[in-house]
């Protein structure tokens, strides 16, 4: 009550002017959309979002791209083809690496005591299916048959995709691949990890990684759920399979933990040694990288790398593939009529009710996408017709790039042949830097005046939108501005904030100086979400929901054997003072900031409690896996909470597990993914999904550890 008093009286004083900073530990929870929730709430509450200077102030782990537009397109090839598939990572790896199969408990049991029995008797992974048979989220694989044999049935059918999918779902011929997630033909066969470390650094569950996904020995030690509590509509096999990628290609420049579990690993170059263009929403420029040395050896940039296997690709597809008919399906779009597609806020099972689908309403929608796969070599080096042809969308905004397409074919000059013949060409990396400018209204003020123009019609005259677009119009930005310095973006259509020389960017403040509509169901700020299956959780308006009791919900921590002395605390896994998603802990200069290998920070109090002194080994089991590391006691730790700094991965000095006998694991060893079924809504105005915007987050922040003193005699 202090805070928000204070905070409203401050509110009141500034006008507006209070600010709430979040970070990415936010997301990190369970209940982070209640969190989330009730930060909004404080801020509608007092009248402080959309202004500058107050509001809602987004700082890290959800960065996104400034110039947008055109980096969407060229991103997933939307210039050439559409759609594009896109997947939620959460419940993705969730299904693939079979963490599903060990979940005991009911995904009802934490409904409301007001409950309509909506969740009763059914799994976290049955919702994970009805949200994809509903069209809330995407899947791949889609559906459990190959996409082109799909494609080529249902363009023989000489019927719409749409109805001849709807026939084969309803009488059973055809089914959802996360319906039966482990059946071989469902398994992810390639994975190509590229500007990430998935096993060292975002693999939560991260032993449910190396044993069901890579094959490898996990240290995870979880009983798999017993036979009452079982998902109905997702097929249990007796048998976990382990091991289901064929390949693991890694593109790194340095050796971390995924490039150690790859099959193949491509030396990429690093920053000073390609061009390339930096920008989050964190700060308001766009500048480049530029090198200042060619990449050594064998290393190639990432744009080298995926033009020559495009290339490669192609060439091998001659004969082989040619062209093929691909059946996408796409889940319902926010910001698109399809977020309008289920209103009321029910959920319609067409599977469980017995009715037949409806694609693009109750179903996903589906699209025969023709692909011509001895073109992608071409294609890839080349800007496509579709962005002018059918304009560029973004927040349900449609713009038409044509004078931009002239613009960069007399700039890049045109492919002279082969299936880009004309088009203009994006055959290096600084040429498709200037594209992404050139198409993105933050950094080309015409594409910015002409969505603003767009808007303005929508919102009316008397907004003001028709001004704001005058005044942007002339801003332009070219790659070789943003060699010589960084250079500050424009306000576009692309984003809720305005930006000028003499104001910072803030979210929404085109809704509330332009009244510009919410992107809700409304139209307006509201705290009420009457969804069934908010109500189901209780949580139609924001609540407080504490931290999970995994303990009551059978997931604790693995019990010692009473012969030693323990301390059970709750394990967070934060952002460290030095890095973000990579430690460089094989650098020796970053090895003077720590230990010089991984450490959990821990109270007093609770070293005491176990005998453990500062610098001490120790090891932190639960069922999910085990961690040895050294203790870090300090009384700026509280007790009962532990810190583990995201990314101390196994390359430098972990020693072998008293539990496992194998190496003790990396931060994530001590999680698994669990969702929440609230974020699997969609087809419902702002529930809707969105690549970056909406979905299952990858929370890991409630997990609890056993923490025990080990020997001191390690070995490796």
């Amino acid at each position: 009550m202090r805070v928000a008093r204070e905070f409203a009286r401050t509110a009141e004083q500034t006008h507006g002017r209070s600010m709430i900073v979040m970070g990415a530990g936010t997301n990190h929870w369970f209940h982070s959309d209640t969190i989330y929730r009730a930060f909004l709430s404080l801020l509608v509450l007092t009248g402080c979002q959309g202004v500058n200077g107050g509001g809602w102030a987004h700082y890290v782990g959800q960065e996104k791209v400034r110039p947008y537009a055109g980096w969407q397109q060229l991103s997933t090839a939307a210039d050439w083809v559409r759609p594009s598939r896109q997947m939620a990572g959460t419940p993705y790896w969730y299904l693939h690496t079979d963490q599903w199969r060990y979940e005991s408990y009911g995904a009802d049991a934490l409904a409301s005591p007001a409950a309509r029995g909506t969740f009763a008797g059914k799994h976290t992974a049955d919702l994970v299916a009805e949200s994809v048979r509903a069209g809330w989220m995407p899947s791949y694989p889609t559906f459990a048959a190959n996409p082109l044999e799909l494609g080529r049935q249902a363009r023989e059918s000489g019927r719409s995709p749409e109805s001849w999918v709807a026939d084969q779902l309803a009488d059973g011929s055809l089914r959802f691949a996360g319906e039966d997630p482990d059946a071989p033909r469902n398994w992810p066969r390639v994975l190509t990890v590229w500007r990430a470390n998935l096993i060292g650094s975002s693999a939560k569950g991260n032993e449910y990684f190396l044993r069901h996904l890579l094959g490898s020995r996990g240290g995870a030690s979880a009983a798999e759920a017993p036979p009452d509590a079982r998902p109905r509509s997702v097929t249990w096999r007796d048998r976990a399979p382990e091991g289901k990628l064929d390949l693991l290609l890694a593109l790194d420049f340095r050796m971390t933990s995924t490039t150690l579990f790859a099959d193949l690993v491509l030396p990429a170059a690093t920053w000073y040694e390609k061009h390339d263009l930096s920008s989050t929403d964190m700060h308001p420029y766009v500048h480049a990288f530029t090198p200042a040395i060619i990449p050594p050896w064998e290393a190639r940039t990432d744009f080298d790398i995926f033009h020559g296997l495009a290339r490669k690709v192609s060439a091998l597809a001659r004969g082989r593939l040619d062209v093929a008919h691909d059946l996408v399906a796409t889940a319902l779009q926010h910001d698109t009529p399809d977020e309008t597609a289920q209103p009321g806020g029910t959920a319609p099972d067409w599977w469980t009710a017995g009715t037949a689908p409806e694609p693009g309403r109750t179903a996903p929608r589906v699209t025969l996408v023709r692909r011509d796969y001895t073109a992608i070599g071409d294609r890839i080096a080349a800007l496509g017709p579709l962005a002018e042809e059918q304009g560029m969308t973004v927040k349900g905004l449609t713009v038409h790039p044509a004078p931009e397409s002239a613009w960069l074919a007399a700039r890049c000059g045109v492919a002279g042949q082969g299936a880009a013949e004309g088009r203009p060409l994006l055959d290096t990396d600084v040429k498709l830097c200037e594209a992404v400018l050139a198409l993105s209204g933050t950094t080309n003020g015409r594409i910015a005046a002409e969505g603003l123009e767009r808007l303005a019609e929508r919102v009316g005259p008397e907004a003001g939108l028709a001004e704001t677009a005058a005044s942007v119009a002339e801003r332009r930005i070219v790659f070789s501005d943003t060699q010589q310095r960084p250079v500050q973006v424009g306000t576009s259509f692309e984003w809720s904030g305005k930006e000028a020389p003499d104001r910072r960017y803030s979210p929404f403040t085109l809704n509330t100086e332009n009244a510009k509509p919410w992107h809700t169901l409304t139209g307006r700020q509201h705290f009420y979400l009457d969804h069934d299956w908010m109500a189901e959780l209780g949580e139609q308006l924001p609540v407080y929901r504490p931290p999970l009791d995994l303990a009551a919900l059978g997931e604790g921590a693995a019990a010692g054997d009473g012969a030693e002395r323990t301390v059970t605390v709750r394990y967070l896994t934060p952002h460290s003072k030095w890095s973000i998603h990579s430690e460089y802990q094989e650098n020796l200069l970053m090895q003077t900031l720590g230990r010089g290998g991984p450490v959990i920070w821990m109270s007093v109090a609770d070293a005491e409690a176990i005998g453990v002194a500062d610098n001490d080994w120790i090891e932190a089991v639960n069922a999910n896996g085990v961690v040895v590391a050294r203790a870090v006691v300090s009384h700026r730790m509280p007790a009962g909470t532990v810190f583990m700094y995201h990314v101390q991965e196994r390359l430098v000095n972990v020693p072998k597990a008293e539990a496992t006998g194998r190496r003790g694991g990396v931060h994530n060893a001590l999680t698994r993914l669990l969702i929440k079924p609230t974020h699997l809504i969609g087809g419902y105005a702002q529930l809707s999904f969105a690549a970056n915007y909406y979905g299952p987050t990858g929370n890991q922040r409630d997990a609890l550890t056993v923490i025990r003193r080990r020997s001191q005699n390690v070995e490796y």
